[in-house]
């Protein structure tokens, strides 16, 4: 473990504080809900939702934040402008508190979140996600219309994975036909709260700078860092193959033909059966990924469906809690009176 030369900066949306040294406040958590084929949506053009079942989710993030201590933002997807007014007015009906990431691949889509949120004043929970190179001179100008402050702002350079690559998408610009920087996009469009992500890439295409990346940004920088790993593990062409899926029987599956002592006792072991053997082969990366990106010093952990919140909140808490001794020994103190290490030991 260690602690940064650089001053470390805080951000607070309503409490929850995000930054900071290794140890100084727990890893925050987002979690991704109406995402591509969500079950809980029903019109993704209109933003039509199960609304119980919407609920129960979030609710047992945040069930789970008490327990452990581990915050949440809430990472809301859609591809419509009308999903997002409803899905922002869901949101705000069950919960007035918490920071929400806009997360979108149509831009205009993004652009018109900006204008709704600051109409109905969520601006200050609202985080634009992301600044990177491909965003358009609209949206840029849409966030500097609006009373958005907090944004994502991604160090990604497809042509060049290294970390030196990454921070000349930061700092110099020159990807995708951009002039300036991705910081001084931010800056000139009036975000005063920039998280940065370092921009997961797959496994054998930059993912080492991925990580690396996350030391340079807060040692560099000293702003609140982080990003969605889990996308290596979604990237991964071998564990898909292995995974399979209803259409495409796994290699996993095909490997344990057979009624071997063996076999029987995994499937006994996993009551769901071979799926459960599965899942449990496709989720220890999916959840391991961002334990290496916490010891590394990430302040924001986007671990994907909000549906693995039970297994990413045990080993979140079990991280934060290591880092918080092994930092204690460097000089670093807890700013943070619910931190795991108060609540779970």
């Amino acid at each position: 473990m260690f602690r940064f030369e650089k001053e470390q900066k805080v951000w607070d949306f309503n409490g929850t504080k995000i930054g900071g040294q290794p140890g100084e406040y727990p890893t925050v958590l987002g979690a991704s809900i109406f995402y591509n084929k969500h079950e809980v949506v029903l019109d993704d053009h209109k933003g039509v939702i199960d609304k119980p079942k919407a609920e129960a989710l979030w609710n047992r993030c945040q069930e789970l934040s008490d327990m452990t201590g581990i915050p949440h933002f809430i990472q809301i997807i859609a591809e419509f402008p009308e999903a997002f007014e409803s899905y922002f007015s869901w949101f705000d009906s069950i919960d007035n508190k918490t920071a929400f990431l806009m997360d979108s691949s149509v831009p205009t889509s993004l652009a018109h979140a900006c204008k709704y949120v600051t109409e109905v004043g969520l601006a200050d929970r609202a985080i634009y996600n992301s600044i990177n190179g491909s965003i358009p001179p609209e949206n840029i100008e849409a966030i500097k219309n609006s009373d958005v402050s907090a944004a994502i702002v991604l160090a990604f350079n497809p042509a060049d994975p290294s970390v030196v690559g990454r921070e000349k998408v930061l700092v110099e610009g020159g990807v995708a036909g951009q002039i300036k920087g991705m910081l001084q996009i931010a800056e000139e469009a009036g975000i005063t709260r920039p998280i940065l992500d370092t921009a997961a890439t797959p496994l054998g295409l930059g993912s080492g700078g991925s990580y690396r990346e996350i030391l340079a940004c807060k040692a560099i920088h000293g702003y609140p860092t982080g990003g969605a790993y889990h996308n290596m593990t979604v990237s991964w062409t071998w564990l898909k193959r292995w995974k399979g899926s209803k259409k495409n029987p796994s290699k996993l599956a095909e490997s344990l033909k057979g009624k071997d002592l063996y076999t029987e006792q995994l499937l006994h072991h996993y009551q769901g059966g071979m799926d459960g053997v599965i899942q449990a082969a496709w989720s220890a990366p999916d959840i391991g990924c961002n334990l290496i990106a916490s010891t590394l010093g990430a302040d924001l952990i986007m671990y994907g469906p909000i549906e693995n919140v039970e297994a990413m909140m045990t080993a979140q808490a079990y991280a934060d809690i290591t880092i918080l001794e092994a930092a204690r020994q460097l000089g670093t103190e807890c700013a943070s009176e619910t931190h795991p290490f108060f609540k779970l030991i």
